[in-house]
């Protein structure tokens, strides 16, 4: 009988051990702030190691923002698609670009809900000519800052490090 006891707890231990890592995973996953924001420090060091490639690719956005919204965008053609994912790849692997009229994002990290209607995250790169509308100015988002919003820590000119926060609040 104690083996059989002892047979039962282990397999109650081990149970419970991969539910409690199935939950951090979907923490990680779902947390509007998890373990993998990367730093602003690395951000910026990252901007300033490929200035002239996040200068180039903001260029390109400016051309294409009035017929396309992200680099991928089927309304680009196939050349210029290639030519945003060439230089894209020069910063880095998993970078995804966005562009409007109110400025560029270069997102280097996101979460949530894969769903559209569903809480998510980003931080990354900005380029905005008018960051007042945009979002909050701050010193440094190296921390939750706890609320929905778009957060901004100056690089140099119009260049921010962006984190920005939806329907978690």
């Amino acid at each position: 009988m104690p083996r059989l006891l002892t047979r039962k707890c282990a397999v109650f231990a081990v149970a419970m051990l991969g539910l409690a890592l199935i939950g951090f995973f979907l923490w990680q996953y779902t947390s509007p702030f998890p373990l993998s924001v990367p730093k602003d420090r690395t951000l910026v060091d990252s901007f300033r190691a490929h200035r002239q490639t996040f200068e180039t690719l903001k260029e390109m956005a400016d051309k294409d923002t009035t017929i396309a919204s992200n680099d991928t965008s089927e309304s680009l053609g196939v050349a210029r698609r290639s030519e945003y994912a060439r230089l894209l790849s020069q910063i880095g692997k998993r970078i995804k670009m966005g562009f409007d009229a109110t400025g560029t994002v270069f997102s280097f990290a996101g979460g949530g809900i894969v769903l559209s209607i569903g809480p998510s995250w980003s931080k990354g790169i900005a380029y905005l000519p008018a960051p007042s509308s945009v979002g909050q100015i701050v010193k440094s988002l190296d921390k939750n800052p706890g609320h929905d919003d778009m957060y901004l820590v100056p690089i140099e000119g119009n260049w921010y490090v962006f984190y920005r926060r939806t329907d978690y609040d």
